[in-house]
Formats: C-alpha cells, structure tokens, sequence
C-alpha cells in the first residue's frame, strides 16, 4: 500500500514528535531557584506594611570638644549604633568565638561579633536624650525594604 521509504520517513517524523513532547514534558517540570524570592510582588508588596525599628545609645561625655560637639557627636554615634541594630536585623550576626580548655577547666572564652550590610530606606523616628547624659536615636526600616535588602544580597552572594 505505501512503500517502505514512505513508511521510514512517517516512523522518523512521528519519533521526532514524540521525543520532543517527552523534552517539553521534562522541561514543563524544570523551575528556576532564587533564594529568598520576594513572595509578594508589585502592589502585593505594599500590603505586607509595617516597620522594624532599632534604637541606638550614646554617651555624652564619652565624646571630646566642647559640650555642644560633644552632643551633637553622641547624637551622630547613636544614630551609627541604631544602623548597626538594623544591619543585624537584615544581615544577620557573624558570631565567632574560641574556647580554650586545660585540665577540663575553661582557661579563655574569647567572642567577635561582626556585622557586614548595606542599608537604604531608614527613616529618623526620634531623636530623644535619655538623661542629661546619654541620647537616644530611633530609625525605623520599612518591612518592604528589609526584603529588598535580603533578596539584593542573596543575589550578590548566590553570583560569587
């Protein structure tokens, strides 16, 4: 009825079609993997609300110059220490510690903590002095941004 070339050539074709419905069917089930994909997209992200808020100390007196520099570098200093709180929000807190032992006594417990970030969006809550000799700054983060920090950086981290 048809001849054996015809009959070749429809076994190949129908062979291709099939092997490329199998890779498509493969492929469908692929998913690319971002850690710490932002879940909350576009408005989505507006809803999530809310603000991290970290406050930083600073003693007056342990600044030099004159009392109103001294002031106004406690106020810059706390506000330093309330970007640090913020960054071991985000970022996390490298912990290192090391631990001597001799005659199972504890000879040295020695620890370092260490925090490493960027952080964009902070707001000034208050500025308050706590008494007449420490000051008092508040920052205020918005959730939104803590996620965009984290997403930025596990990008940076998961490309190097």
């Amino acid at each position: 009825m048809f001849s054996d070339n015809y009959q070749k050539r429809i076994f190949i074709e129908t062979n291709k079609l099939a092997l490329f419905a199998g890779f498509l069917l493969v492929l469908s089930g692929c998913n690319w993997y971002i850690p710490y994909e932002d879940e909350f997209n576009g408005i989505g992200a507006l809803a999530q609300g809310g603000v991290i808020e970290a406050t930083g100390y600073s003693v007056i007196q342990s600044h030099s110059g004159s009392e109103p520099q001294q002031r106004l570098m406690a106020i810059k200093a706390a506000r330093l220490d309330a970007f640090r709180q913020l960054a071991e929000v985000v970022y996390g807190t490298y912990i290192d510690s090391n631990t001597t032992i001799s005659d199972l006594t504890i000879q040295d417990d020695v620890y370092r903590a260490r925090v490493e970030g960027v952080i964009y969006g902070a707001e000034l809550v208050k500025i308050e002095p706590i008494s007449n000799d420490t000051y008092a700054v508040t920052l205020g983060l918005p959730r939104a941004t803590v996620n965009d920090l984290r997403l930025l950086y596990m990008r940076l981290v998961s490309n190097n």
